[in-house]
């Protein structure tokens, strides 16, 4: 398993194809790819150092070739230092954007939602079915359109380190119970039956509700979508050893063996869940991750293709 995992991180290394597509920039402009040449340079320059030294007697053209090798050294090193300056450059302008637009979106989506909920305020009974039936899908749009704004922003602020967590002792059992409640039509909806099992003992646990919240809907709800109609989804929890651990699991289509590294970062869909023709941005599962770390917690899976999956976390019991 070990060797399996080197030879996984040695490839992943070394694939300066798919840096440079992350990165948005040339093969030869990889940082990867400039260590592997400045390496080459190094040892070059030693073999061409000691062959000089053995066949030359003279302090002068010793000299000379280990200043020229010093001169071709620095500039390899400025060029991979340019080089990652400009990858992170870029990488805080990309930020930088998505932070300015999403918070100007908010404005315009908060409006739209007003606007919609004083129509339906003013005009109850005077909309025809085809009417409240358009209004009900703008209404669905901007609901998505304002998580996935939201969605941005909390990834920017954990990027940046600044994700505000107001953290309380709350009872788990409840807030999963109430995730479940909240994800019952969907579940109808889409003809997946929903349950959960709870302990008999309270499991309280210091949390951001609100950001406890997100966490359960993005596991419930990947759950449901990613399971076919007369399939299951079912909660469990358990404590042991002074935690509290919640295992969200379906028998839906899985994640596909060669994807399963890749699946808690942003903006990763896998295979499957584009053929299943499913919404979504690909940032749930890095958001949850995030939120359980910061809260003490950790968040992992196991998955079948086709079989289904399991998503467990955990988080620290607080005792009485």
């Amino acid at each position: 398993m070990l060797g399996h995992k080197l030879r996984k991180f040695i490839v992943d290394e070394f694939n300066l194809r798919k840096q440079a597509d992350e990165l948005g920039v040339r093969v030869w402009e990889t940082p990867s790819f400039l260590f592997i040449v400045m390496g080459f340079v190094i040892l070059v320059a030693i073999a061409g150092v000691y062959f000089i030294s053995n066949n030359y007697d003279s302090p002068d053209v010793l000299v000379i070739s280990e200043s020229t090798v010093v001169v071709i050294l620095f500039t390899i090193g400025n060029f991979i230092i340019r080089s990652v300056d400009q990858v992170t450059r870029a990488n805080k302008m990309k930020t930088e954007f998505i932070s300015i637009a999403s918070h100007q979106l908010k404005t315009p989506i908060a409006e739209i939602n007003w606007q919609i909920e004083l129509l339906l305020s003013k005009f109850p009974g005077g909309l025809s079915e085809k009417q409240q039936l358009l209004i009900g899908q703008i209404a669905h749009s901007s609901q998505k359109m304002a998580r996935l704004v939201g969605d941005l922003l909390d990834v920017v602020r954990i990027d940046q380190g600044r994700l505000a967590m107001t953290n309380e002792t709350l009872d788990l059992c409840a807030l999963v119970a109430e995730a479940i409640t909240n994800h019952r039509p969907l579940a109808i909806a889409s003809g997946v039956q929903l349950q959960s099992v709870c302990p008999v003992e309270a499991a309280k646990v210091l949390i951001d509700k609100k950001r406890m919240g997100v966490v359960l809907d993005n596991l419930l709800s990947n759950a449901i979508k990613y399971t076919n109609k007369g399939g299951k989804v079912e909660v469990f929890l358990e404590t042991k050893d002074n935690l509290v651990q919640v295992c969200v699991r379906d028998n839906g289509v899985g994640i596909p063996a060669k994807e399963q590294s890749d699946i808690f970062k942003k903006f990763f869909r896998s295979n499957n869940s584009m053929k299943s023709s499913t919404d979504g941005t690909g940032l749930g599962l890095y958001i949850a991750k995030n939120i359980l770390e910061q809260s003490g917690g950790k968040l992992w899976f196991k998955s079948l293709e086709n079989i289904g999956s399991d998503f467990f976390f955990s988080l620290p019991v607080i005792k009485n």
